[in-house]
């Protein structure tokens, strides 16, 4: 069988664990405060704009303004806000950030088609397993050109739609031709701090969904999408891992604690997840040092990150997110870096920019060891009397060895959530985790548009 043959078998076969669809609920908690958070960034905006522009059979809802259109463009949307304010989550492993594509076409077509919320979180935690396998199989190599939220994540979109459209073996392995060779997203986006970022996730989300259409309409695609010679793994990474793809597939149903999406990440910072524990360090450090007395910042970082870091100057909030050397002049300044520190007059704010002069990046083999399992930061801080003060820190808050709770990532929805929608926050949270209840997905939606949005529209 090939990898697609075996990959589809999953998607449609598969029983997924009670354990784990109640992990996936976490995470779908998070990918609605991030979504409700990102409503009115320009991305946003300029994305709810199109969809609506090119139309579609009002099946399901874009949260930005409540407006309804076909699922593709709904997801589209909705992943482009999901993944603006960079406090989406992250799989560490394959470098990802697998909500922003997997849940907006999950609430999409579950939606479109009246799934069940049971069937939403199988889609989920399918979508997940998908695509953080094919992440972990194109390796960091691919990591060096392409943002893999866009590659990986279209396999993972692709995924979810099949399963919850209950496609066959056939149609599944048809999707994943499809879905393959429309996955991209390049990095070259960064030199100009421009919004491509958000486009990968919204691309990726709606080529799953459009992948998945096409083939229950008889649409073909290659059947050896992954391991053929021109397929995705061997056309995008140097060291593909074929045997990655299928390890243990087979085993799943009965062993929760194995599945993906158990070991994905939640950002507590609003900036790249690679500037995670350099801003830890800084956080830790402000609370040791005045930053008036700081003569010099050493930050040591793992070399992928400064590859991708390397250069980038906070000309635009979304090119902020990716200046380490803001950011870890914003943690010292602040004691935190959260999604008010990147606005346009908080990137112009002098204190923070004067700061940022100090900082010096470099990189250290002995935390290249530990890449990607951990994304580790070292930062030394050097006073004006000559004292040094260092703090190394391995995970960043979020990982699962940080012990993040589930009240953790209550509060954080919540901070995210409810200045938009009027303190709807805690009734989507009671829907979500309340075992006597079952949650019905339209009435989720209803809650999580932003209330400005339901005023105009009334």
């Amino acid at each position: 069988m090939s990898i697609s043959q075996q990959l589809s078998k999953f998607i449609v076969e598969s029983k997924v664990p009670q354990e784990v669809k109640s992990t996936s609920k976490l995470y779908l908690l998070d990918w609605i405060g991030s979504c409700i958070a990102g409503t009115n960034s320009d991305p946003s905006k300029i994305t709810s704009k199109i969809a609506q522009i090119l139309g579609g059979h009002p099946k399901s809802t874009i949260l930005s303004n409540g407006s309804k259109t076909s699922a593709p463009l709904a997801a589209f949307s909705n992943a482009a806000a999901s993944h603006v304010v960079e406090m989406d989550d992250l799989d560490r492993t394959s470098i990802s950030h697998p909500g922003a594509p997997i849940i907006s076409t999950a609430f999409a077509v579950s939606e479109e088609i009246n799934a069940s919320f049971d069937e939403l979180l199988e889609s989920i935690a399918i979508g997940y397993e998908v695509c953080i396998r094919t992440g972990e199989s194109l390796g960091t190599s691919h990591y060096e050109k392409w943002h893999t939220t866009g590659t990986a994540g279209t396999m993972g979109a692709v995924a979810t739609a099949c399963r919850l459209y209950k496609l066959d073996i056939p149609q599944t392995v048809n999707a994943l031709g499809s879905a393959g060779t429309m996955a991209s997203g390049l990095w070259q986006f960064l030199e100009d701090g421009a919004m491509s970022k958000q486009l990968h996730p919204a691309k990726a989300a709606h080529d799953g969904i459009l992948a998945a259409k096409l083939s229950n309409e008889s649409f073909t695609g290659a059947k050896k999408i992954y391991e053929g010679k021109k397929g995705l793994l061997n056309s995008m990474s140097k060291n593909p891992d074929f045997e990655n793809m299928i390890n243990n597939l087979d085993t799943l149903e009965s062993l929760p604690e194995s599945w993906k999406i158990n070991n994905v990440s939640f950002k507590v910072h609003a900036s790249c997840r690679h500037t995670h524990a350099a801003v830890d360090a800084a956080i830790i450090l402000s609370q040791k040092v005045n930053v008036s007395q700081i003569k010099k910042i050493d930050v040591q970082i793992y070399s992928q990150a400064l590859d991708l870091l390397d250069g980038m100057e906070p000309s635009s909030p979304w090119a902020a997110k990716f200046s380490l050397p803001f950011c870890v002049s914003t943690g010292l300044i602040f004691a935190q870096c959260s999604m008010e520190e990147f606005t346009n007059s908080t990137i112009a704010n002098e204190q923070t920019l004067s700061l940022s002069k100090k900082v010096v990046v470099k990189t250290n083999s002995s935390l290249d060891k530990m890449y990607p399992q951990a994304w580790p930061s070292k930062v030394t801080i050097t006073t004006n009397n000559g004292e040094e003060i260092s703090e190394q820190v391995n995970y960043p808050s979020g990982d699962p060895e940080s012990n993040v709770t589930k009240i953790q990532i209550f509060q954080k929805f919540l901070s995210m959530a409810n200045p938009l929608i009027e303190g709807n926050g805690q009734l989507i949270i009671d829907k979500i985790f309340d075992e006597e209840l079952t949650p019905d997905i339209i009435e989720m939606i209803e809650l999580s548009i932003p209330s400005s949005t339901k005023q105009l529209s009334a």
